[in-house]
């Protein structure tokens, strides 16, 4: 294949989660095009493209791009190949463009007729679906790439729904490995997919955790509520879960992390709508990648992440200083004086007030707080004093720091 336009929306759709296969209208169709559903739940069988009620025989030497939705709602999009010599076409599918949920999929399975025996399969299968909601992007896309592919007005758009077949012949039991492959495939990618966004906030690398983070494959997870806003909200919490465990192995400090996992459950039930989702999953990323950035012990020595993580727990005390900390944890004071200036190239009471302004900036991420209450939480009471240290570090005052925030 030697076009830029069909590579390019291949890979477009790639990352959407949306399969590709290359075909020919006259041979029959693949288990790979549907990820093994009919082979599953029906059995092999010789379906050609050209067997679709209502579609024209002849549509790939005309150009004609189909949106094409199955009788079990799965929708295709098949785009035919320019080639003097050889008649083939692009497939692209299956997704669905409504969150599949229990009661919707269960539905479906009504509808078609599908026996009970199945229907634990349909559960997974549509759970492993990608889900693309606008479908006037999706227009919008293939009417602008078919313009270069083909030349304005040398193509069109048509539209293709299969009915209910009442005289389908499903299997009645099925085998625990039948039709799976491609199922486990996409499991498989899924966890995949997780442990890089683990990988990511482990590094508090926020871009690439949102990259994979956005991915289809972890953005349908959860089918097992009737009420969309519940669904959403049990996929925010996994992800926060996922996020705790990027943190965890980041070197957090338990103390931060349940303090951290804790604020972003309540703002996920205090989710009114489900359009809040992208929003919330953005934030619940940005706020655990900023900690692990200020919060995280890696490349320090064991002796050392003691220390820092007492002096985490103990910021808000005013008296906290090198003396108390080398008691606390029966230590040389002269040693660890060195162990600092050693390991963090500043003296313990540089490095309190850098640590005090980092646990200032997680709560400015992560409350609403007035800035003399987190000057407090942070054991500076004096808040012309925190002010001063917070410019000095970060070269902006609590207050133009906040500002930022919300830009």
């Amino acid at each position: 294949m030697d076009n830029n336009y069909l590579d390019f929306t291949i890979s477009f759709f790639s990352k959407l989660n949306v399969g590709s296969n290359i075909i020919n209208p006259t041979t029959p169709l693949s288990t790979k095009v549907d990820l093994g559903l009919r082979n599953a739940i029906v059995g092999a069988d010789n379906t050609t493209i050209l067997s679709f009620k209502d579609i024209d025989t002849d549509f790939v030497r005309k150009n004609i791009i189909y949106l094409m939705t199955d009788r079990f709602d799965c929708h295709y999009i098949f785009i035919p190949i320019p080639s003097d010599s050889e008649e083939n076409l692009i497939i692209l599918g299956p997704y669905i463009t409504i969150n599949s949920g229990i009661n919707r999929t269960n539905e479906l399975c009504h509808k078609n007729k599908i026996p009970e025996a199945l229907v634990p399969f349909m559960h997974q299968y549509y759970a492993t679906l990608p889900c693309l909601k606008d479908s006037s992007i999706i227009e919008n896309y293939l009417l602008t790439v078919g313009e270069h592919i083909y030349g304005p007005g040398n193509f069109r758009l048509e539209y293709l729904r299969q009915n209910s077949d009442e005289d389908t012949a499903y299997i009645t039991y099925m085998d625990a490995n039948t039709g799976t492959d491609d199922i486990m495939a996409r499991l498989e990618y899924r966890y995949e997919l997780e442990e890089k966004v683990i990988d990511a906030i482990s590094r508090g690398d926020f871009n690439s955790a949102m990259h994979y983070s956005t991915d289809q494959a972890l953005r349908n997870i959860d089918n097992r509520s009737s009420n969309t806003l519940r669904s959403q909200k049990n996929n925010l919490l996994a992800f926060n879960t996922v996020c705790r465990k990027g943190a965890q192995k980041g070197n957090v400090h338990p103390i931060h992390l349940d303090e951290m996992s804790r604020r972003m459950a309540i703002k996920i039930e205090n989710m009114a709508s489900p359009d809040q989702d992208r929003e919330v999953h953005r934030e619940i990323l940005k706020r655990y990648c900023t900690m692990v950035q200020h919060q995280s012990t890696s490349g320090y020595s064991p002796t050392m992440q003691r220390v820092i993580n007492y002096v985490s727990q103990h910021l808000f005390e005013t008296e906290l200083t090198l003396q108390s900390t080398a008691t606390a944890l029966a230590l040389n004071k002269s040693y660890l004086a060195t162990l600092f200036k050693k390991e963090t190239e500043k003296t313990f009471t540089e490095f309190v007030n850098s640590k005090r302004i980092d646990h200032g900036i997680f709560l400015l991420n992560t409350t609403n707080q007035q800035i003399q209450d987190i000057a407090s939480s942070c054991g500076i009471p004096d808040v012309t004093y925190f002010t001063r240290i917070f410019q000095r570090e970060k070269g902006m005052s609590p207050s133009q720091y906040r500002k930022m925030l919300l830009q």
